[in-house]
């Protein structure tokens, strides 16, 4: 009778533990729990969590295998570019005319803009006005009391070499607004907004911003799914394929080949509402006289307006920004070159980067988890800009791309993420925040065969265990 009790015991004790094993279960085993999904079974996956400040992994998996990470490497050019040039840093586009003014008001010259690499330039994401450039360039040629301009107006982007576009992008991404090119001088974005109306039968299009600049022509329809085709020559765009048929308006947002050609045609405009005339003549080289430099937004704004709206220009831009760090003209390859030899000071493994371009729009970016949160991580604790980059990051559940995620998470702190998203690609990179402590986040999946949103809610359950034991 006694051993009958004994076993009893015994059993329901085992019971009692086995029931408790989901409770007390230990961070690695959640992060095999994850990984083990069914749904990622063809995928590569990289997680590594740590504690910033004691270097502390407290979750890892896969984290030396380098995978695609999307958007989440724009943290490695922001973070980089903010260590080496700081916040308050300006970029700066030169205006200025060669020959000389003679006493009629006549330029015998040219007016000429020499791009800094200023990607906010007229930008809508800006802090001053589109306009402010043109109004500036307007009030010191009427100071100057100039009345006509014999030569040209000449934008010099010689700061930034060619490509403009990464050759590793594909070429249906580079008609539209997120895979513009990258020049010294870059006006408005860089892009056309085109809006649209169903007419019953085809699509019209009811405005186009700039407007009188361009001329678009489309045959678009209704269709079960967005497929779009653009074809682009000079100024003309041409649109054809099909829109969901649930949407009677849309608008879309092209890439311009020249941002220069489009600020020669406003500024030609505004000069000819002055009354001032440009005759175009070519008169070969003249000594340049400076009018004035005129500043980008602070570094710091442009970073923070990239990284939560995940601008693939600006980001393009920061990185040629970095190679002007050591050399005359700045490149995409040469920025590369001084982000690698930047973090081989750190424990980042430069074999475990593979960086094609500045914005995570190019396929084959690799870069593994570990990689990625020591940037991270030695960012977070740089006391000069280790906090104003924390910020930088969107917040989620409210802001950017991750407005959405976790918007009804359970965890008290503050979680700052940079997603990145491509086909079959989706991945976070970021920081958790509490009272207490700081934890620097990366989690990049591949070639996963559930739903994005499926996805998101599992990478959510993750962030929530493994997060909340470290309350």
């Amino acid at each position: 009778m006694q051993q009958t009790k004994t076993m009893a015991k015994r059993i329901l004790l085992f019971f009692l533990i086995f029931s408790a094993l989901p409770v007390i279960a230990t961070t690695q085993q959640i992060i095999y729990k994850f990984v083990s999904d069914p749904a990622f079974i063809p995928s590569s996956i990289g997680i590594c969590i740590t504690d910033v400040k004691t270097g502390e992994t407290i979750a890892s998996y896969n984290e030396r295998q380098a995978i695609i990470p999307a958007s989440t490497i724009k943290v490695i050019t922001t973070a980089t570019a903010l260590r080496l040039y700081r916040p308050s840093f300006c970029l700066y586009t030169t205006v200025g005319h060669t020959g000389t003014i003679d006493e009629t008001g006549t330029l015998h010259g040219d007016l000429v803009i020499h791009g800094g690499g200023d990607p906010s330039l007229g930008s809508a994401y800006r802090s001053r006005h589109t306009e402010n450039f043109i109004d500036q360039i307007m009030q010191r040629a009427l100071s100057n009391h100039i009345k006509s301009i014999e030569g040209r107006i000449v934008v010099d982007n010689s700061l930034f070499d060619e490509p403009a576009i990464s050759p590793k992008w594909m070429v249906e991404d580079i008609a539209w607004d997120y895979g513009t090119g990258c020049h010294a001088f870059s006006y408005k974005d860089n892009r056309i907004e085109i809006n649209l109306r169903y007419n019953g039968k085809s699509y019209d299009v009811t405005g186009v911003n700039p407007p009188n600049r361009f001329v678009v022509e489309t045959s678009l329809t209704k269709g079960e799914k967005e497929n779009i085709t653009v074809k682009c020559e000079n100024n003309r765009y041409t649109i054809s394929g099909t829109i969901p048929k649930r949407k009677d308006r849309d608008r879309l947002y092209l890439s311009i080949v020249r941002p220069d050609s489009l600020f020669i045609t406003d500024l030609q405009e505004k000069f000819q509402t002055a009354g001032i005339e440009v005759e175009n003549s070519n008169l070969g080289q003249l000594p340049e006289t400076t009018w004035f430099h005129y500043p980008s937004d602070y570094l710091g704004d442009i970073v923070h307006s990239l990284n939560v709206r995940s601008d693939n220009l600006y980001a393009e831009s920061v990185l040629r920004l970095l190679s002007l760090s050591a050399h005359e003209k700045g490149s995409a390859e040469k920025g590369i070159d001084i982000i690698r030899k930047y973090w081989q000071n750190y424990e980042a493994d430069s074999l475990e980067l593979f960086m094609y371009d500045g914005s995570g729009l190019a396929r084959n970016n690799k870069v593994s988890a570990k990689y990625l949160n020591c940037v991270l991580k030695e960012t977070a604790r740089d006391s000069l800009i280790g906090e104003y980059f924390v910020q930088t990051l969107p917040l989620a559940g409210k802001e950017g791309s991750v407005a959405t995620f976790m918007k009804h998470g359970e965890l008290p702190g503050e979680l700052r993420l940079k997603s990145g998203s491509m086909s079959d690609v989706h991945a976070y990179a970021g920081y958790y925040t509490t009272p207490q402590n700081r934890y620097a986040i990366v989690v990049m999946i591949n070639n996963y065969t559930c739903t994005r949103a499926q996805l998101k809610q599992k990478i959510s359950t993750l962030l929530t265990q493994v997060l909340s034991k470290k309350e």
